[in-house]
């Protein structure tokens, strides 16, 4: 990999922002199936493998995962639910690795020119949304990855958000020893 490529690729990863407001254009099942396909090759714990994902495009069903908490849900063209096996005892890896699962979601999501963001569902949402999808009660349910056309102008007035920068990198990164 070349120096530019590098630099190229570290901007790229930068540009990644959270999209909450979709157009109604849908995205191409092609798409659909790379973003699938990223994600399916993301790593995982032991190379357990144990995130599995719901693709969801029925608006009633997206409504649902709205009402659930997931409020970009209902516009988008596509909600990916995932799905661990909720196992106690591998709690810590299941959501190191989902959280993981997201992130690729995202990029992909990204480098074919889409928004995407993760939201969580909350109170009643993760059984409701299990009831809806067939998902087993054992099963944990809780990150929603949303994708589709960015709504530039409603994505530009969120960003003009004093909070949507970054702090300084002296207040995020610590050398050698921690300092506040």
């Amino acid at each position: 990999m070349t120096v530019e490529t590098s630099s190229q690729l570290v901007e790229f990863l930068r540009s990644l922002r959270a999209v909450r407001e979709y157009t109604p254009e849908p995205v191409s099942d092609d798409v659909v199936q790379d973003i699938i396909e990223v994600g399916r090759w993301s790593g995982s714990a032991s190379n357990n493998q144990w995130a599995e994902l719901v693709v969801v495009t029925d608006p009633a069903v997206k409504q649902l995962i709205t009402d659930g908490g997931v409020r970009a849900a209902a516009g988008s063209a596509v909600s990916f639910v995932i799905v661990t096996p909720g196992d106690a005892e591998r709690h810590d890896l299941e959501v190191l690795d989902e959280g993981r699962l997201v992130e690729r979601f995202l990029l992909a999501a990204s480098a074919h020119g889409l928004g995407a963001n993760i939201g969580t569902l909350e109170a009643e949402g993760p059984a409701t949304v299990k009831r809806a999808l067939g998902i087993p009660d054992a099963r944990r349910v809780w990150s929603v990855v949303t994708v589709g056309h960015t709504d530039q102008a409603a994505f530009a007035a969120r960003t003009r958000n004093p909070r949507a920068g970054r702090k300084p990198v002296l207040e995020f990164a610590h050398w050698e020893r921690y300092a506040s």
